[in-house]
């Protein structure tokens, strides 16, 4: 079997990551190519996994860590995607608190999957809209050093900005991290997506990239971010609309969040119900509600909430104020929570971190 090319794509939480990643799989699909996905969290019962099913593309879920540190998994989940469904590319989302992959990833990746996939320059996307150091300073260093380590610098939602702005955060892109190639995109339009593949698919890696990082700040930084996934059930005695319901989900979290001075790194919610699939999300406090998914008739009696939460707070918090939803849901409905997990990352520890060659 031939190699298959693989596309790394980094970034904070929120800069639209899985967005471009579907896009992407739909213009390589139309191309002729055959695509895989893997998709990657420090827990499970992903959003991301969700959608990947629902556009129909074949995945693989790496959860429990970032590559970096389940990189015999990630291995596993290549060589399971070429034994069934031997895809042309290959494309990856490492977790958007990750970093330093081009030693912990890229080029473990050359080494030790050598004839077996052909990995693409690193890109990391950038939402220009986002301030990290509304999070802390430790949460800015994080975001710096995973823009610092890319060869392609994706910034995405450019069609969010007026031009002069866009200039100017291009500009200052440039100036910051010379020694990347800066791509704008708009994934959700396709803006930039068929460009940024052709360079993807007609290089690969230098790997040359050294990232000068504090591996204790880094850690202290996720530690920083409280994670929550969590799978519930709606039940109603008469049918309700169910993009109504998403969006007083998602408004209730991020005010009670704001009133606890908590920013929102990212919230996710997918909801499943008989006759179709719905997805949602946040990517900052205070954002418009982005749809994914938005059936044109959302009526419903029943469905599955799968919910994913990043919120630079206590993990304890985050959990007090998804049981709370249960008391912004209309008494018809039953909210029922099945399962949720809550915690924050702990340190970082690759399975291998190697040096440039030089």
């Amino acid at each position: 079997m031939h190699a298959t090319r693989l596309l790394l794509v980094g970034g904070f939480l929120g800069a639209g990551k899985t967005t471009l990643l579907l896009r992407a799989a739909h213009e390589l699909t139309s191309r002729g190519l055959r695509v895989g996905l893997v998709t990657n969290d420090q827990s499970h019962d992903l959003v991301d996994t969700a959608l990947a099913h629902a556009a129909a593309i074949p995945v693989e879920e790496i959860g429990g860590g970032c590559f970096c540190c389940r990189f015999p998994d990630l291995a596993a989940a290549v060589a399971r995607l070429r034994e069934t469904v031997a895809p042309d590319v290959i494309l990856a989302e490492p977790v958007g608190s990750c970093t330093d992959l081009m030693a912990t990833v890229v080029r473990p990746l050359q080494l030790f999957q050598a004839g077996v996939v052909h990995v693409a320059p690193l890109t990391v996307l950038h939402d220009p809209q986002r301030d990290t150091r509304s999070m802390g300073e430790l949460v800015a260093y994080l975001h710096d050093r995973q823009l610092a380590e890319a060869e392609i610098i994706g910034v995405s939602k450019i069609d969010t900005l007026e031009p002069d702005v866009q200039a100017q955060q291009l500009v200052e892109l440039r100036r910051h991290y010379p020694a990347a190639r800066i791509v704008p995109l708009a994934a959700r339009r396709g803006i930039g997506v068929a460009e940024w593949l052709d360079g993807c698919l007609g290089q690969v890696s230098a790997a040359q990239q050294t990232l000068a990082i504090d591996y204790a700040a880094y850690a202290a930084a996720e530690a920083a971010l409280g994670w929550l996934n969590a799978t519930a059930e709606l039940r109603a005695t008469r049918p309700f609309a169910a993009d109504g319901w998403i969006a007083g989900a998602l408004h209730a979290l991020d005010e009670a969040f704001r009133l606890q001075g908590a920013p929102v790194a990212h919230i996710k919610i997918h909801l499943e119900t008989p006759q179709a699939a719905l997805k949602a999300s946040l990517t900052h406090s205070g954002a418009p509600i982005s749809w994914d998914l938005l059936p044109a008739d959302t009526r419903t009696a029943q469905a599955k909430l799968r919910l994913n939460v990043r919120v630079a707070a206590a993990p304890e918090l985050l959990a007090q104020t998804v049981r709370n939803l249960a008391d912004a849901t209309p008494p018809w409905i039953r909210f029922e929570l099945i399962n949720l997990e809550c915690f924050s990352p702990p340190p970082p520890q690759p399975t291998h971190r190697m040096p440039a060659n030089r």
